[in-house]
């Protein structure tokens, strides 16, 4: 009984715990363009690409440095903005040459315009895409 005392309030400080990091890190995903760029994810170039604004979070390569052919990430999730500002999904990039086949649970894995510099990179987008 002694022992069910003490597990007790440390079963319930975990519950707790947990609970306020997941809101945390729910309340710290940017919800819109503006947001995004006020917690510094890097959404250069901001152009429409496919009819979105891609952001790259802060620290990981953007639209801009893979245009560059300076990004050799092996993937990188962006944010994905409406014309709006509105906040329409994510997209995972792959890069081509870890790039197997993997299922995509949304749509099909498209290959980022072959006209960008190596390494390219394929597309998985986890909203309503259509190019």
């Amino acid at each position: 009984m002694r022992r069910l005392l003490t597990l007790v309030p440390i079963v319930a400080l975990l519950a707790v715990s947990a609970t306020v990091l997941a809101g945390t890190a729910e309340g710290a995903r940017p919800r819109s363009l503006a947001q995004a760029q006020a917690a510094g994810w890097d959404c250069k170039p901001l152009i429409l690409i496919g009819g979105h604004y891609h952001c790259s979070p802060p620290g990981r390569p953007s639209v801009a440095d893979i245009v560059a052919g300076t990004a050799t990430t092996p993937s990188i999730v962006h944010q994905v903005f409406r014309p709006d500002g509105t906040f329409a999904g994510t997209e995972t990039l792959i890069r081509a040459d870890l790039y197997a086949g993997q299922p995509c649970p949304t749509d099909q894995w498209l290959p980022v315009p072959p006209w960008l510099p190596e390494p390219t990179y394929y597309a998985c987008h986890h909203f309503a895409f259509t190019p």
